[in-house]
């Protein structure tokens, strides 16, 4: 059972943001501690907090004042940007596990602390316990368990993606494994 979700006094995650000034000088534009919030119904134990999410790609964010923590993902999930990027911290309380899914994306997944299992659709698990342990995700199904003691947190970017094909059919988007 997940522990209570009040009970891990981790703070968000620091968040420096470069730019430029109007003499075009490289400065740093702000320098702030990034809340979480609840990743919502289905989501038990698991926290997320927006770092920065972009449009387009190639990015059109060079001297754009918008802060990007401030947009909100509009595909897959609530996770994936369309024709984006969306990056993004994630708490899991111990022994939660984030419910299984699929979104069309390009995932980078890096452990910052805790220990972290992958499991996969055809049932294996893969444990991270090391920081800077890197999962990339190419439009898998996978859930997240949180094996404890203690919370775990990851960063992820996501990037948006044709649907994986496997034989010719385009794999759908999935919640749950099947």
């Amino acid at each position: 059972m997940a522990s209570d979700t009040n009970a891990d006094p981790r703070p968000g995650v620091r968040r420096v943001v470069t730019g430029h000034r109007h003499d075009g000088k490289a400065s740093v534009k702000s320098d702030e501690l990034m809340a979480w919030r609840e990743a919502g119904p289905g989501f038990p134990g698991v926290r997320v907090g927006p770092l920065w999410t972009t449009g387009a790609l190639p990015v059109d964010d060079n001297n754009d004042e918008t802060d990007g923590a401030t947009r909100r993902p509009d595909g897959d999930l609530g996770l994936v940007n369309k024709y984006g990027t969306n990056l993004q911290f994630t708490d899991l309380a111990p022994g939660a596990t984030a419910t299984a899914h699929r979104t069309s994306s390009l995932d980078h997944n890096i452990l910052i602390s805790g220990k972290l299992i992958l499991v996969m659709e055809d049932g294996s698990e893969t444990l991270f316990d090391n920081p800077g342990d890197v999962v990339v995700q190419r439009g898998t199904i996978h859930a997240w368990r949180n094996p404890g003691p203690e919370w775990t947190r990851w960063i992820t970017v996501a990037i948006d993606a044709k649907p994986a094909v496997v034989n010719g059919q385009e794999l759908p988007l999935a919640i749950g494994f099947a």
